[in-house]
């Protein structure tokens, strides 16, 4: 019997009140899973729907409202900063390096600056309502169109770490963009006890995995691991039911050095 939550496509996914198997995290969280584990599975053939955009899951029934399988054109669809961390962590362990081109050419639509989800987090996408001053100011529950996330500096350091030896020509940028990760370690991870912190932890994998800078192991050397392992394990064995990953992340931790 499997350790973790799978739907029938055999895909991570969240177990619901009526035992049905939620979708709507699955490409991060599956990402995360191809990233730490041994398992093989075709991420890039499941959930890219068109060159560069992916989607939550791509069986429409399989995600609340059938949102997390909604995708409209570069500017509109449902993909967070969030999802497309488990994304990319998925590309770069598999050597996907087509995969990341396309990821990158569809970036380059919106200005290298934003993501894609503009969609709301479970929203029926055929109810959704346009109002540009919905855009700036969201009331929770209304269905309207929001602006996506920033695509910001530790996002990219992790893409530019996704084209195996070539991307040591980024090595000098690298060391930049890495800084980011640094300031959060220090003022946001090594504070803070909210949970979602798996994302981080994934960008600052890669950043150890892949060209690793002097600023990426300041980052490791500086981070208080049982703060961070204690979200973690808060994240993946409470209400999402998938204790199987929090071993990953520990023995990941181990095999960079850093133990509790």
């Amino acid at each position: 019997m499997s350790q973790f939550i799978k739907d029938k496509y055999g895909v991570l996914g969240q177990i619901q009140p009526d035992g049905s198997i939620e979708g709507g995290d699955s490409a991060c969280w599956q990402g995360h899973l191809v990233y730490l584990s041994d398992e093989e599975f075709a991420y890039v053939d499941f959930f890219e729907v068109s060159p560069g955009a992916y989607v939550r899951h791509p069986i429409p029934s399989a995600t609340n409202n059938s949102f997390g399988s909604y995708y409209k054109n570069p500017w509109c669809g449902c993909m967070s900063r969030d999802q497309l961390t488990g994304v990319v962590g998925a590309l770069v362990k598999q050597k996907e390096y087509m995969a990341m081109l396309r990821l990158i050419a569809h970036f380059y639509l919106r200005g290298f600056v934003l993501t894609y989800n503009t969609l709301p987090n479970g929203a029926p996408p055929a109810e959704m309502k346009f109002s540009l001053i919905r855009l700036f100011k969201p009331i929770k529950g209304e269905r309207y169109w929001k602006l996506p996330d920033l695509f910001l500096f530790d996002m990219w350091a992790t893409v530019l770490r996704g084209f195996g030896k070539a991307s040591w020509i980024f090595f000098p940028l690298l060391c930049v963009l890495d800084i980011h990760t640094l300031l959060n370690t220090v003022l946001v991870v090594n504070r803070s006890d909210d949970n979602d912190k798996i994302n981080y932890a994934m960008k600052l994998f890669v950043s150890r995995d892949y060209v690793p800078t002097p600023v990426s192991w300041l980052s490791l050397k500086l981070l208080n691991l049982e703060r961070l392992l204690g979200n973690i394990q808060s994240y993946w064995c409470n209400w999402r039911q998938q204790p199987g990953m929090y071993p990953l992340y520990v023995e990941r931790f181990k095999k960079l050095g850093k133990t509790l």
